[in-house]
């Protein structure tokens, strides 16, 4: 399981923020993890439940994340891309391809399509002939 620093650590790494380059203020990492809260809100809407637990507003950057394993890279790079303009960062094009891949997995891996039902069909030869109308 992956902690929720790790996730924003690996985000600002994406766009070039690392910690050991640049130094992210605490204000940064809580802006960050309201907008992480508010893409999984989103995705949650949308129908792509990972099972993300929100921050609430809370510090604790070293909650475990309740999201399946193989979508924390699907949530750092969709989290960066969210993250770069707020720096003034491009978007570069392997990440927008990786975070539009990753996005795309997590939906096909969550979203379920409802069975359509059908209306009961007729029995061959259950009546409502249209000779019977002219008395054959």
């Amino acid at each position: 399981m992956t902690t929720r620093a790790v996730i924003l650590q690996r985000a600002f790494a994406r766009i070039g923020i690392a910690d050991y380059v640049f130094d992210v203020e605490p204000d940064e990492r809580a802006e960050a993890r309201l907008t992480l809260d508010g893409m999984m809100s989103e995705w949650d809407a949308a129908g792509v439940a990972l099972g993300y637990t929100p921050s609430g507003g809370a510090d604790n950057d070293a909650v475990m994340m309740t999201t399946p394993a193989w979508a924390d890279a699907v949530i750092w790079n969709n989290l960066a891309v969210r993250l770069a303009p707020d720096y003034g960062k491009t978007i570069l094009v392997d990440l927008r391809r990786d975070a539009r891949r990753g996005y795309d997995l997590a939906v096909s891996k969550t979203i379920v399509i409802p069975v359509e039902r059908r209306a009961t069909p007729r029995v061959v030869g259950g009546g409502a002939r249209y000779y019977r109308r002219f008395g054959f």
